[in-house]
């Protein structure tokens, strides 16, 4: 079995998102050859090529392709342990990953209110959140998945849709709008890989209201989505948590038709052992109500429309 070292798999993950061995070897603080000299170990270890270098570019393979995620999880997960190691004196911090749309205003609200439980977070797409916690690497996850409330799940609120669109379009400053107000406009998307609930549920509004989106572009996040918006790209649909926190050269739209929604769970291991269901969902309730976020106050049953 190969033994991969995280010194390797740091060496890798920078030229991989660099794409250059010189670039990598500035964000490391180091030279180019200890770089290459890593690459070259790591290629030795798994048999494989994971780089096709030539005098122009650096261009990763389909090995490559396949380690990165992985990479990035174990040098994540190595982080995690030494700031739980350095933790574990004042008791055993909460491991807790939630979507990328809940950092810029619900989680600076709910995190105050779980101090004592010394929360170790972690932004993680909600597919990636489901395998961490099945696999005991998280304590709860703040996810986007359909499902009634169970003894390890809870429903914390079904968010309408809202169009994000340029400040200078058309529709901004309307106030409300037609999910067909935007069914001939550049749509853009974030990855269906990594959020397919949310990406269902965008793609479910729309062909109910009779257009298929086109997108212009494919994102990870909701963050890139309205970066793009800004800069005059397409429109996107967003979930109503994204309009908390404003976003220059974006105006925000609510669409009229509110049957469509997209879910926001809590969810914890089986049988909630450290009985965090009680304390999320306390925290989440007071946090709605200083951001003055009311639409979650009475969700429906959480089945998929």
């Amino acid at each position: 079995m190969p033994d991969l070292e995280l010194r390797l798999l740091r060496n890798f993950t920078a030229v991989y998102e660099a794409r250059s061995f010189t670039a990598a070897a500035r964000r490391l603080r180091t030279s180019q050859p200890p770089v290459s000299q890593a690459i070259a170990a790591l290629e030795r270890e798994l048999g494989v090529r994971l780089f096709e270098r030539t005098t122009r570019a650096v261009t990763p393979t389909s090995a490559a392709e396949t380690l990165y995620p992985e990479a990035q999880f174990l040098l994540r997960r190595a982080a995690e342990t030494v700031t739980l190691i350095e933790r574990g004196a004042q008791g055993r911090p909460v491991r807790l990953a939630a979507v990328t749309s809940t950092f810029p205003a619900l989680l600076p609200a709910i995190l105050p209110l779980l101090a004592e439980y010394e929360p170790v977070v972690t932004e993680m797409g909600s597919e990636e959140q489901k395998h961490a916690l099945a696999a005991g690497h998280l304590d709860l996850a703040i996810l986007r998945d359909w499902g009634d409330a169970t003894d390890d799940q809870i429903v914390l609120a079904d968010e309408r849709f809202v169009l994000a669109v340029p400040a200078d379009h058309p529709l901004a400053g309307t106030g409300s709008a037609a999910l067909t107000a935007v069914a001939e406009e550049r749509i853009v998307l974030f990855e269906r890989s990594r959020a397919p609930v949310a990406f269902d549920a965008i793609a479910g509004a729309c062909t109910a209201a009779g257009f298929s989106p086109s997108p212009i572009c494919h994102v990870q996040s909701e963050q890139a989505m309205l970066g793009l918006v800004s800069a005059g790209a397409g429109v996107a649909i967003v979930s109503e948590l994204l309009t908390l926190t404003p976003w220059p050269g974006v105006s925000y739209v609510a669409v009229d038709d509110a049957t469509h929604r997209t879910p926001l769970r809590a969810r914890v291991a089986r049988g909630d052992p450290l009985g965090l269901l009680e304390v999320i969902e306390r925290a989440f309730r007071s946090a709605q109500s200083r951001l003055g976020f009311a639409t979650a106050e009475a969700p429906h049953d959480g089945s998929q429309p």
